[in-house]
Parts: structure tokens; C-alpha cells; sequence
């Protein structure tokens, strides 16, 4: 049986390539963070050099960028080709993860919000699809009768019409002080106005 030093030295090599590849070229200071014996040296040793532990890497990957793109899809089609860059950096900036599905989107949502907050990335209505599917997430983890109540910046149900349309820079929308209570009955979203 493996050392519990040896999992997770194991796990932090498949969750990084980057890491895979740093200990490619020297493994020692990788090694001597953890309490290995020498066969597991050499196990993890022979890991790094199989071809197969780049589809090991990518399907760790898979499983960290599931729950975003299907939990935050509208946010995800917004963010388009900058999503990547900023899974990867959110991968690094959050590295332990319980990879559950809720853990994972409320962790990245929260990151992004800040991201947002500092201006990066400038997509128009960005902020309040991610607001949005960040509480339906969190919702649909709750018991009915929890609920939200939030303003958004922009009049939401306009929001929500383009991005249906698909068309998020057709046209300016006005700018709303509207408060939204947001909250499931029998399994469907509910948002009224306040």
C-alpha cells in the first residue's frame, strides 16, 4: 500500500503539467517535500515519463472545468476564449479542490466576481449572468424556501432576452435599480421583482 505522501504527490503531478514538467528536469526538490520511500521515488519517477500521464493530466483537467461549463454555461459562452486563461489561472490560484461540483463553481464564481470587480475581463453583462447562475448554483443545493434577494446593474430580464437572442451587443440596456428575489419552486428558477 502507498504512503498517504505518495497520493498526494501523486495527485499534485496529475492536477499540474506544469509541475510534470518542472520535475522532468529535476526531480529532487519535488521529492524532497515529501516523506517517500525510495520505491516510490521510483514509481512516481517512471508516472512522470509514460506517455499516458498527459491524458492523466488532461482528464484531471476535464473534470476541474466540468462543473464550470455546464454550471456557469452562459457565463462560460460570455467569457468565450478568454475562459481558459482564467480557469487556469483560478487552477492555480485555488489548487485544492474537492473537485464536487458545488465546491468547484462557487469557488471559481467568486474568483471571477473579483476578477470582474478589478475590471478584468471587460465583457458587457458579464457580471450579472455570472451573478446569476453563481445563486441558481448555490440554490440548487438548498432546501425550497431559500432564496436571494439581489439588485443587478442592468434590467435582467433584458439581459436575459439577448443573451436568448444571442446577440449580448445588439443594443444598450438601461441601467436598473430593480431588486430581484431569486428562488426554486418545485424544482424551477422563480425570480420576482421586489
Amino acid at each position: 500500500m502507498n504512503s498517504p505522501d505518495f497520493q498526494i504527490a501523486f495527485a499534485k503531478l496529475i492536477s499540474s503539467p506544469q509541475l510534470c514538467a518542472k520535475v522532468l528536469v529535476d526531480e529532487e526538490p519535488f521529492f524532497t517535500t515529501f516523506n517517500l520511500t525510495e520505491k516510490e521515488k521510483m514509481r512516481l519517477h517512471s508516472v512522470i515519463r509514460q506517455k499516458g500521464i498527459s491524458a492523466c493530466c488532461s482528464l484531471y483537467r476535464m473534470n476541474r472545468v466540468t462543473p464550470v461549463y455546464t454550471q456557469l454555461s452562459n457565463t462560460s459562452q460570455l467569457l468565450g476564449d478568454t475562459l481558459i486563461p482564467l480557469i487556469e489561472e483560478f487552477w492555480i490560484y485555488y489548487s485544492e479542490t474537492s473537485l464536487q461540483f458545488k465546491e468547484e463553481v462557487l469557488a471559481f464564481g467568486a474568483f471571477l466576481m473579483s476578477k470582474i470587480e478589478n475590471g478584468l475581463p471587460d465583457i458587457p453583462y458579464l457580471k450579472e449572468i455570472s451573478q446569476l447562475e453563481i445563486i441558481i448554483n448555490e440554490l440548487s443545493y438548498l432546501p425550497e424556501g431559500n432564496y436571494r434577494v439581489i439588485k443587478f446593474e442592468h434590467e435582467l430580464f433584458d439581459i436575459l432576452a439577448l443573451l436568448n437572442n444571442g446577440s449580448m451587443d445588439a443594443q444598450q440596456i438601461v441601467r436598473s435599480d430593480t431588486v430581484y428575489k431569486i428562488y426554486m419552486q418545485n424544482q424551477q428558477l422563480q425570480i420576482d421583482i421586489v
